[in-house]
């Protein structure tokens, strides 16, 4: 079965979670994971944008007409 080691874990978190663990009746090991399955399985879950397509290259004359316009008050 895979494990997570959580390292550097403030002890003011650590506190936290073995209370929340003792008020549930369970391991704090059994506390992250239902505190992992309940947020996974969120409706709320955020998901994530579909990727960017990569910008064409601008080139050296784009540019240039870019300052020129952006000089010229039209940008």
């Amino acid at each position: 079965m895979p494990a997570l080691l959580i390292k550097n874990m403030p002890p003011p978190l650590h506190d936290r979670l073995r209370q929340r663990a003792a008020a549930h009746h369970r391991s704090m090991n059994r506390e992250v994971i239902a505190i992992l399955e309940r947020e996974l399985n969120s409706a709320t879950t955020t998901e994530f944008p579909p990727p960017i397509k990569p910008l064409k290259p601008i080139s050296h004359d784009e540019i240039v007409q870019i300052i020129r316009d952006a000089r010229d008050g039209k940008r």
